[in-house]
């Protein structure tokens, strides 16, 4: 039985990839990521004082992440809705100061509360930031969600990543999302290889298949699970000596599940080469600014 993509890509494909940094003017950095149909924002504030006296640390700083549902506006005060660019949003309507409320809300995440999806997202960045330079102060991440259609999770950690960066927030890694839908292929009782026929891989003799980068549609087909895995990119980018000496689960930062239970073992290794890409697609986004900074410095 052949069973093939919905999205019609190869199952190591990823959609075609966009970013935009500093596009809010508000905030200390910002940027905005599209990953096919998902389209995701995000701001970062501070370091700065903690509002709340009791979260504040002596020795280090705190990372506080929130999923916005209010409106947005971007630098050149024009209005983005769920429906991209320029569009007013399910209201079809824009206010007078250029902000329309986006009613794209965060997904569900197999049962999770939002208040621990932002928690997930929290721990992915704190691992890989030097929160000891920065004592009595919080780091302040805030995301919208403009347009979701799959990977909305791993997207808002990569998301938040670039916003980072483009506030210029020290880190010792780079924790990249990549998220992957486990299909589950069942065995033949007969011949003990798959009943499916992967389109595209030749993995039809194992138990299941992995697709890189899925789409709301395929994430939510029956049998399937839904991985997010954050892994520090610039450890997987290291000489081959330094990688042998490291296994490929003990460079997993933290990772998230919903749907089928099953292992991360050797899922890694499939998302290594999109965890690449991404790194690759960051530093071309950050050039591209510092270029453009530099031209119209010396204009």
């Amino acid at each position: 039985m052949s069973y093939k993509r919905p999205s019609q890509r190869q199952p190591s494909t990823l959609r075609p990839l966009s970013a935009e940094l500093s596009p809010l003017h508000r905030s200390d950095g910002s940027a905005s990521l599209k990953c096919g149909n998902t389209h995701i924002m995000a701001a970062v504030h501070g370091p700065i004082a903690p509002r709340v006296p009791n979260r504040e640390r002596y020795d280090r700083g705190v990372v506080s992440v929130a999923f916005s549902k209010g409106s947005l506006m971007t630098a050149n005060n024009s209005a983005r809705g769920s429906g991209g660019d320029g569009d007013a949003g399910a209201s079809g309507e824009i206010s007078a100061n250029g902000m329309t409320p986006l009613p794209v809300s965060l997904p569900s995440g197999g049962g999770a509360t939002e208040r621990e999806l932002e928690y997930f997202v929290r721990d992915a960045l704190s691992s890989c930031i030097l929160l000891e330079r920065y004592p009595r102060c919080v780091i302040q991440v805030v995301i919208q969600i403009v347009q979701a259609d799959g990977g909305v999770l791993g997207s808002a950690v990569n998301c938040a990543l670039l916003a980072l960066m483009d506030a210029g927030v020290a880190m010792r890694g780079v924790p990249v999302a990549s998220t992957c839908v486990v299909v589950d292929n069942l065995l033949d009782n007969k011949t003990g290889k798959g009943i499916m026929e992967v389109d595209g891989a030749n993995e039809s003799d194992s138990k299941d298949f992995v697709w890189l980068d899925p789409t709301a549609e395929e994430e939510s087909g029956e049998g399937h699970a839904v991985v997010v895995i954050v892994t520090d990119a610039a450890a997987l980018s290291q000489n081959a000596n330094a990688e042998k000496s490291k296994s490929e689960e003990e460079r997993i930062i933290t990772s998230f599940t919903y749907g089928s239970s099953l292992s991360l073992s050797g899922l890694v290794a499939n998302t290594k080469q999109s965890s690449a890409a991404m790194l690759a697609f960051m530093r071309l986004a950050v050039e591209q600014k510092v270029q453009r900074e530099a031209q119209s410095l010396w204009a």
